[in-house]
């Protein structure tokens, strides 16, 4: 590593269109990456620590000499960016031989955190592409592989779809362990996401869906059946650009999420709003418990959507593209 040597990487939010928390056992998912990114800014520092800060408000320090694992005493800062902090040291200790250097990481984002729209996973895999570059000129799949370690240690047991499409970019069908492929559509997917401002613990609903599944498991099974043949009859409505079937899709999948346990009273309300103003479909997306709302609104409707809903609704409404690049090393 060079001494000064400065390093940048970004990486995508994402929006999960189909099949949440039924990915993490086996059924398929359609997730695309989006228009808003995490960036990192990686630099060698003179001291055997690694600094990490964040626009969200955290910034902290570790040493770079020995992995650290959490402390009690730790502060919600120290806490929040722990996984970020091993995933940093597991590339240092295979790279750096002098004893008084270190890393110093920079986080911005403009992603909303908390909302259901992968900002753990972003950071991962733009923290573990910066820092990588400063040593060599990193694979993605090596930054994928590194970037979901880390995210196990905030998820446990994430699907891994997160990182997936945060590092490639696009809009796939998404198996977990399996071979994904890249969904061509006919016409823009434009999607409106609208922040509830409930932050959830994606780590809390894993374990209240694993909960579910084993208390339920015939009901769970015939669930995960119905995410599959969604998942399969919406690949086909994207290729033919018919977005009044993908819209009937999306409230399909909600009512199962719904079932599942997985959304509350404000995010119903939220989805039938968006439904009530001239949505196509609306569905949670990501972990549920709170975060965000996403409405697939009829072309060159969208601006009188969103006015329609500030109007209604305090919550913080955010145009999106699906299919965005994924990650970017410069």
């Amino acid at each position: 590593m060079t001494r000064g040597k400065i390093m940048r990487a970004s990486a995508p939010a994402k929006v999960m269109l189909f099949g949440e928390h039924f990915v993490v056992y086996g059924s398929p998912a359609i997730l695309g990456a989006i228009d808003r990114r995490v960036q990192a800014t990686a630099r060698c520092i003179n001291s055997a620590e690694i600094n990490i800060s964040s626009n969200v408000g955290f910034s902290t320090s570790y040493s770079s000499q020995t992995v650290e694992e959490p402390r009690l005493h730790y502060s919600e800062g120290q806490r929040f960016l722990h996984p970020l902090y091993a995933a940093i040291y597991g590339i240092l200790k295979d790279h750096l031989v002098e004893r008084n250097i270190g890393v110093r990481v920079d986080i911005t984002s403009d992603i909303p955190w908390g909302a259901g729209l992968g900002s753990s996973a972003a950071s991962c895999v733009a923290t573990v592409a910066a820092v990588g570059s400063l040593f060599d000129k990193p694979q993605k799949g090596w930054v994928y592989s590194m970037a979901l370690r880390a995210e196990k240690i905030i998820h446990k047991n994430p699907s891994g779809a997160d990182c997936y499409i945060s590092t490639f970019g696009g809009l796939i069908y998404y198996i977990k362990k399996r071979q994904n492929r890249k969904i061509r559509s006919k016409r823009d997917l434009s999607l409106v996401v609208i922040n509830t401002g409930i932050r959830h613990s994606t780590k809390a609903q894993i374990s209240l869906v694993k909960d579910f599944r084993v208390q339920n498991r015939p009901l769970f099974n015939s669930l995960s059946n119905h995410v599959t043949r969604i998942c399969n009859e919406a690949v086909s409505a994207i290729g033919l650009g018919d977005k009044k079937r993908l819209g009937d899709l999306m409230n399909e999948n909600h009512s199962l999420l719904s079932e599942l346990g997985i959304s509350n009273d404000e995010v119903n309300d939220l989805v039938k709003l968006c439904l009530d103003n001239g949505a196509l479909g609306a569905k949670l997306t990501g972990a549920g418990g709170g975060g965000s709302v996403i409405a697939l609104i009829p072309d060159k409707f969208q601006t009188d959507f969103i006015t329609k809903m500030g109007k209604k609704k305090s919550s913080q409404c955010i145009p999106v593209k699906i299919g965005s690049g994924g990650l970017l090393i410069y």
